[in-house]
């Protein structure tokens, strides 16, 4: 098993880690980041898990800010702080909102800022992030630490709807055009066609950022049935949109030789079980196992651990 050695050859722009919660995605995003780093890639590691860890694990505080990894002038992070989020989308977006929807209804700019920050709204631009940072930012390659597995395809689903409804606006739109200007005359200063016509360029850039070759997906997974499960309705939801899934981490693995006792040994017999399943199963992408540590993975030192284990 080749660990993640592959992604040394195709250098990819970014690389998703994408799981249900507590399966150990941020330790991995944080170990393949400092692989990278330490080969000289100018490395930026992202997290935009509302209940984020990345600053436990790292022991650097990169909450809302992204902020460069002490020893390092080429790896930076930064775990997104949604209420700022929330706060530049209303900045960015909700004056164009206002004059999209004020185009036919004479509603009071409040109501719109209300609307901005309904929930799930945070989650949905945090992509629009993701996406300054893949264009903007001047890094060789993203390491993106993602939602649980539920809230991230929740959120390409809410991308690819989003860019499909616009299309059905900018034709509603353009049907009842000549009504609606005698109706608002004078009261949009801005096309709402050409904002429209905006937010869909935006929503194409995010997909075709998710759908790129240089996009690669790891899902991290364990050893159980609850993880096999899983892991099949993750592959095949992300398959369905168009994402390339490079590997299948399984985490928290135990060794047989790691102890004698009963209880380890029903353990590893049982996860040998379910690490047959998943390796007949996801043979076409490949397999690769991180085993149980003694110590809990915190610092660039226990990393740098991980990083070995995933880049044998």
């Amino acid at each position: 098993m080749e660990g993640l050695n592959y992604l040394n050859i195709e250098k990819p722009r970014i690389v998703m880690f994408c799981g249900k919660g507590g399966v150990g995605k941020t330790t991995c995003a944080s170990a393949t980041a400092l692989h990278f780093a330490r080969r000289g890639f100018k490395t930026l590691l992202l997290s935009t898990d509302p209940t984020p860890s990345l600053s436990d694990i790292l022991e650097v505080d990169v909450k809302g800010r992204v902020t460069c990894i002490p020893g390092f002038n080429n790896f930076e992070a930064v775990e997104l702080d949604y209420d700022l989020v929330v706060k530049k989308w209303i900045e960015k977006f909700g004056g164009e909102v206002y004059e999209v929807v004020s185009s036919f209804l004479p509603v009071d700019r409040g109501i719109i800022d209300y609307i901005a920050g309904a929930p799930g709204i945070d989650e949905e631009f945090a992509l629009s992030y993701v996406l300054d940072f893949y264009k903007n930012g001047g890094y060789d390659i993203i390491v993106w630490d993602t939602a649980p597995a539920g809230g991230t395809i929740s959120l390409i689903s809410l991308q690819d709807k989003f860019y499909k409804h616009l299309g059905e606006a900018t034709k509603l739109y353009i049907r009842v055009r000549k009504a609606l200007d005698v109706l608002v005359k004078g009261r949009v200063k801005r096309d709402p066609l050409e904002i429209i016509s905006n937010w869909e360029k935006l929503a194409q850039e995010v997909l075709d950022m998710l759908r790129s070759s240089k996009t690669h997906v790891i899902i991290v997974t364990i050893a159980e049935a609850l993880g096999v499960r899983q892991t099949e309705r993750i592959v095949k939801e992300l398959k369905a949109f168009g994402l390339r899934i490079g590997k299948i981490i399984i985490n928290y693995i135990s060794l047989e030789e790691m102890c004698g006792c009963s209880f380890h040994k029903k353990r590893f017999e049982m996860q040998m079980k379910y690490l047959k399943i998943l390796e007949e199963k996801f043979r076409d992408i490949g397999i690769a196992i991180v085993p149980q540590l003694p110590e809990e993975v915190r610092g660039l030192e226990a990393i740098g651990e991980v990083s070995r284990i995933l880049f044998p």
